[in-house]
């Protein structure tokens, strides 16, 4: 009787083998993934997943479930992928869905010995590669409590307003992420933390993620370029303005042997530009000198209670187009303001701004005051209404923390936050471009 059992344990053992591996995963930008890798032999499938349950920790039970009704969520991990296997030569072959959140990708990888090579097609087709090896547990990757403990020191000490912190939003999230720091098991999950669990602050963005030499040279995503339209209209692209002096003077220098006489200005998406860019693009645009507001960050608030006035700026200040300012470290000073002093040969040609309901932070004050001087023709939709300035602020082990550490204020002393700029002639966004160019 005994041996009847014992064999036919032994035979149900064979027809459900599975093994189950872990592996610290690495994407493009350096974010580091913790898989569980679960492989059912005798059917050839295989399931691959970050922290069991984080999603549900982080949502709380109700929510979760409600998602998970709605259709909007799937599984309660914050990344897990499942499909088939396939073994060729001495490797394992895995294809299937990549599940993030709710978005699914297709996903192919490669696993042999103790390494792993995948990727995944995101909904525009591109390959994201992912590459990883072998480790012998699923213990967290990193101290993910340090990292969070250092993320709180820093935030309290360099975000722009103080009584943030004061707020019941801010003490909640607080206290939620204290409650789950010591589970955080990767990179994945610390975001994803931040993200859900930021969602009700009063202030955005507030992101956190691993350093890389990407973003620590610059968020730059192009060269410089413009495009030629008409003929006689150059184009500036958002992501691709000018970062300083030398830049400008080249795009200058085109801009005459051409012989543009309009310059269209494309503000409109997620526009990621700094305000020493709008300074010297203010400064080739304009044929006259004004002073067009300043930025302030915590520290000035530390030792003063009022918004200088403008005659007391370049005492004050320093300007963001002088020598020495670093892109992504005001919040190491009191603030800056904007100083416009005209090139030698400013551009004295038609000037059009496109916006839209995505425009925000350095773009919209650079709107507000090409507008404000009658410079530009603003054309499109109201900008978002945010004029706040977020850097990345190096925390503990190689991670940054972005956030607000500044905010814009007119000569007036007025804080564009919360206030869009209305443009001149108001058009849908994606129509912009087409109303400049017909008019033109």
């Amino acid at each position: 009787m005994y041996k009847i059992l014992i064999f036919f344990l032994l035979g149900l053992i064979s027809s459900n083998s599975f093994s189950q591996t872990y592996w610290k995963i690495e994407n493009e930008n350096g974010d580091e993934i913790l898989l569980t890798l679960h492989q059912n032999d005798a059917k050839k499938t295989f399931e691959a997943y970050t922290r069991k349950d984080a999603l549900k920790d982080l949502a709380g039970i109700f929510t979760y479930t409600l998602a998970k009704a709605a259709g909007k969520l799937k599984y309660p991990e914050i990344v897990f992928i499942e499909g088939k296997t396939q073994n060729k030569n001495d490797s394992l072959q895995l294809t299937g869905t990549f599940n993030y959140f709710d978005r699914q990708f297709l996903f192919s990888a490669s696993v042999s010995g103790n390494r792993f090579i995948g990727k995944y097609l995101d909904n525009k087709n591109r390959s994201h590669q992912l590459t990883g090896i072998k480790v012998p547990t699923d213990k967290p990757i990193k101290d993910y409590t340090s990292i969070v403990n250092s993320e709180f020191i820093s935030t309290e000490k360099n975000i722009f307003n103080a009584a943030w912190l004061k707020s019941g939003e801010w003490q909640n999230f607080r206290k939620k992420v204290n409650e789950l720091k010591a589970k955080i098991a990767d990179d994945y999950e610390l975001a994803a933390t931040f993200y859900w669990l930021g969602k009700d602050l009063p202030f955005s963005p507030y992101e956190i993620r691993k350093m890389t030499p990407r973003n620590k040279s610059s968020d730059r995503r192009n060269e410089i370029t413009i495009r030629e339209i008409k003929g006689s209209t150059a184009v500036f692209d958002a992501n691709r303005l000018p970062e300083d002096q030398r830049e400008m003077d080249s795009v200058a220098l085109i801009v005459s042997k051409k012989g543009y006489t309009n310059i269209i200005i494309d503000l409109r998406g997620r526009a990621n530009i700094n305000p020493r860019t709008a300074n010297i693009l203010v400064n080739y645009l304009s044929d006259k000198s004004f002073r067009a507001g300043v930025y302030l960050t915590r520290k000035w608030y530390e030792s003063n209670n009022l918004i200088p006035k403008v005659q007391d700026y370049k005492k004050t200040f320093k300007s963001f187009s002088d020598m020495g300012y670093q892109v992504g470290e005001l919040y190491k000073e009191h603030g800056r303001f904007i100083d416009i002093v005209p090139a030698k040969k400013p551009f004295n040609g038609k000037v059009y701004v496109l916006t839209d309901s995505r425009t925000s932070k350095a773009a919209a004050v650079l709107v507000y005051i090409l507008k404000i001087e009658k410079i530009a023709t603003i054309v499109g939709q109201k900008t978002a209404g945010t004029s706040m300035l977020p850097e990345r602020i190096p925390i503990a082990n190689g991670y940054e923390l972005y956030l607000p550490v500044a905010d814009f204020y007119t000569e007036e002393g007025i804080s564009l936050n919360k206030i869009g700029i209305e443009p001149d002639i108001k058009v849908q966004g994606d129509e912009a471009m087409k109303y400049v160019l017909k008019i033109l």
